[in-house]
Formats: C-alpha cells, structure tokens, sequence
C-alpha cells in the first residue's frame, strides 16, 4: 500500500505542476463545462449536471484558475487508484492489485481522464465505483450493497448518460452466471436510488423538450451508413491508443480466456458489450475514441491479473510510460526528428492551446464593457474563461447544432466584440452600425499556425436573426 501511495502522490504532483507551467488551457469543453457551473440547474443541454456541480465546489473553495477546473480529474484519479488496490487485493491477490492501482494510470485513455474536467473524469470514477460494489452485491447478495450500487449508478448517471449500460452489463451477467438471484427481491432495490438520482435529470429534459435525447440520438444517426472501414478502423486505432497497445493486443485473448470463470467473467460482462457496441457503431459512423473509455476499468481488472504473472509486465510499462510522456509532452517529438508522424495540425494538444491568448486580445480590444459574441460555444466558453473579470459571454446559431448557450438569454444587443474562425459573417456586419477596429490572432504550436481568429469590435450590435437549430 505505502508503493500505491508513493505512486499516486508522485502522479499528484506531476499533474498538478503540468497544469501549473505547461502551455496548455482549458480545452473548449472544459471551459464550457466551467461556464455551466455559473449557471446551476437540474441538467444540461449535451450532458448531466455532475461536471457543472464539481466545478462549481471547486471555484467556490480555490477561485477561478485552470488548477481549480482540473484538480477534479487529478483527485478523482488518485482515489480511484486507491480503491482499485484494495478492490483487487481482496477479490484476487497482492500482486494483481500493483497493477491495478499503477499500470491503468499510465496509460493513455487514463492519462486524459487524471487532467482534463470533461464528463468522463466523474463519470469514470463513478461507473468504476459501481463496477466494483456490484461485484460484490453479486457475490453476497446484501441488501445494502443493492442499494450502494444503486446510489453509485445514480451518480455515474448524472456523470454522463452511457451509465445505463450497467443495467444490461449486470443482466447479462446474472443471466449467465447467478440466474438465482432473479429470484430475491434485492437487486431490483437498486433501481430505486438510481431512479430517484435521475429524476431531476428527466425533469430537466421534460421542461426542455426531451433536447438532450435529441442530441444523444442525433449523435448516434449522425452521418450512419453501412459499412464504414474507415470509421470502424479509427474507432480500433484509437482504442489501441487509448490501452497503450499492448493491452489492446491482449484484450480479446483475455475475454476468451476469462469466460468460463464466474469470478472474471463478471469483469467481460462489464467490458466486453461495451466495446463490442460501439465496435458494431463504427462500423455505420464515426464514433470518438473516449466513447468506449469507461469500459476498460473491468478490462484493466483482467489485464492485472494475467500481466501480474506474465513475461509481458515490464514492457507493458515501458510502452505505456513511453506513450504516456508523448501524450503529455508532443513537442518532444519534434525534439528527436519524428514531428512529421504527428504535424502540429494533427496534434490532439492543439485544441487547448491558445486561448489565453486569444482571451487577452479580447480584453485589450474591449474598451468599456463591451459584450462578447461568437457564433461558436466553443470561442463564447473560453473567452467566458479568459478574458478578463470572466465575463458573460454569449453564442448566436449561424446554422450550426444547438448548444447550451442556446438555451439562456441571449441579451448582447450594444457595443460588442464578435469572434470567429473566419471573417465576420454578413448577417452579423448587417445587424450592426459598423465595425470600430478589427484585428486578427494567429496561434502557433509547435512552430506552425494552427488556429486564426477574427476579431472586431462593433458599433451598436442589434440582434442577430438566428438559424435555430442548424442541428440537435
């Protein structure tokens, strides 16, 4: 226990002083994210409410910098190291549970998840949380584990709505291996605290117009045709990543070897239907690689047991360790002469770079309290973020999908600063007496452009007519 400790507090501080001095700002998503917790409700446009609350209670005790959005993720990250070393030490053995509390952490799926604030660091917690209370409910069939389940399920819910695969992972499992327990009244009490978490969240969405299901079926249409290599090959590139590869190549080996096996059977149950659904979801779209993230905690159980005892342990290390630096530190690459196996365009890192920048043009410009405008939630969410005293910031729909700004009022009408990818849309010139300054930022990463905005300051800005809603 004192090496997990060791390991994870070393993680701790090099996450925190990663966040502190390394060139990286909030992402749009976690700026967004952070801008809902300025607007508390039940539920949320795209999402649940847990990343608006956890953001709010964070800012509320440390004020507003980067650290306190992402010392969520860092936390949450060193605790679930924590309980995964005493959850495999009492179902398998010492040695297994090392493992487990160390080699997930150094991948790169896990890595993503221990620093940025997006709906995937509580909702991993969470799902992982309730993995292994309902292995034990299983197992003994108490009526209070039933109900902790429950009440852990509720709380991955209200993480992110993939939550719902527990309910059909812990079916099927019973179906095969404890069709017993169909027959005791006490699995079914933890649909009640689940329930009643989730109720708020139905509400909401009663209230709005059933607009997240809405997005949520949009994304699982969106772009469907069959079939698509392409898609399905990104979709097993990206979880190769994401497992740091080798894992990967010993994944369905291990589900093989592992179903016949009550006690490891219940980890496939709780990972195999996950990936093979978003496997088979490939192959009509494009499905992100993240999206299947959340079931790899029961993979990772399998993978500590069998690499605790396997000649493949220390390379697995190396090669996660290895991507590990890569994910946090790109430029290395280009260090060594290997950037053209990554251009700066490429770079997943360069969607969090820049806005800082862009946030203090956006202050210079703005001369007496001007409102800020994009037709992007993305540039309206860091600029909220950036731009000096966290202003309000507002988004108009040019034809793009809905968003949650979309949602609140839109009162921006006056002297204002417009921002955009491009040059400034018609429709908005036409809507007001003109433009006072313009100026442009260019963001560079790694040596090369990346990213231009358009800036201008406008006289009078009336409001604008909107396409609602280019899309769900």
């Amino acid at each position: 226990m004192t090496l997990v400790l060791a390991f994870g507090l070393i993680l701790v501080l090099f996450r925190v002083l990663y966040v502190l001095f390394y060139p990286l700002d909030l992402t749009p998503e976690e700026a967004q994210y952070w801008d809902w917790s300025r607007h508390l409700d039940l539920s949320y446009y795209s999402k649940p409410p847990m990343v608006a609350y956890m953001n709010y209670l964070t800012n509320a005790l440390f004020g507003t910098s980067e650290l306190s959005v992402r010392i969520t993720p860092i936390v949450l990250s060193f605790l679930l190291s924590v309980f995964s070393y005493f959850f495999v030490k009492e179902v398998f053995d010492r040695r297994s549970a090392l493992v487990m509390a160390t080699l997930p952490q150094l991948t790169v799926g896990f890595g993503i998840n221990s620093v940025l604030m997006t709906t995937d660091a509580p909702f991993v917690f969470f799902w992982s949380l309730s993995v292994m209370v309902l292995f034990f409910a299983f197992e003994r069939n108490s009526l209070r584990l039933w109900l902790l389940a429950g009440l852990l399920g509720g709380l991955a819910f209200l993480s992110k709505y993939p939550a719902l695969f527990l309910l059909p992972c812990a079916l099927l499992f019973g179906l095969f291996y404890r069709r017993e327990l169909f027959k005791s009244p006490k699995p079914y009490s933890s649909l009640l605290p689940a329930l009643l978490l989730s109720l708020p969240v139905l509400y909401w969405n009663y209230e709005h117009h059933f607009v997240s299901f809405r997005h949520v079926s949009a994304l699982a249409s969106k772009s469907a045709s069959l079939p698509n290599f392409q898609s399905l090959l990104e979709f097993l590139g990206g979880q190769a990543l994401l497992l740091s590869l080798i894992s990967f190549l010993l994944m369905p080996q291990l589900w093989l070897s592992s179903i016949r096996d009550r006690k490891k059977g219940f980890f496939v149950m709780f990972s195999l239907p996950v990936f093979v659904f978003f496997l088979v979801l490939s192959m009509f779209k494009r499905v992100e690689a993240n999206w299947a993230g959340f079931g790899y905690f029961a993979l990772f159980v399998l993978l500590s047991v069998h690499l605790s005892k396997s000649r493949l342990l220390l390379p697995t290390y190396l090669v996660s360790g290895f991507l590990f630096l890569l994910l946090h530190f790109t430029p290395l690459l280009d260090l060594v002469g290997l950037g053209g196996l990554l251009p700066p365009k490429r770079d997943p890192a360069k969607v969090g770079v820049g806005w800082s920048e862009l946030g203090l043009a956006v202050s210079q410009l703005r001369k007496s309290q001007e409102k800020i405008v994009s037709p992007h939630y993305q540039i309206s969410a860091e600029l909220a973020f950036y731009v000096e005293g966290n202003p309000r910031t507002f988004c108009i729909n040019l034809g793009r999908r809905m968003n949650q700004y979309d949602l609140w009022s839109k009162d921006y009408q006056g002297d204002a600063i417009f921002v955009d990818y491009v040059p400034i849309d018609q429709r908005v010139l036409s809507a007001s007496d003109g433009i006072i300054e313009a100026r442009e930022v260019s963001v560079r990463w790694r040596g090369q452009e990346v990213r231009k905005f358009y800036l201008y300051r406008l006289k009078n800005l009336r409001k604008v007519e909107e396409s609602m809603p280019g899309s769900y």
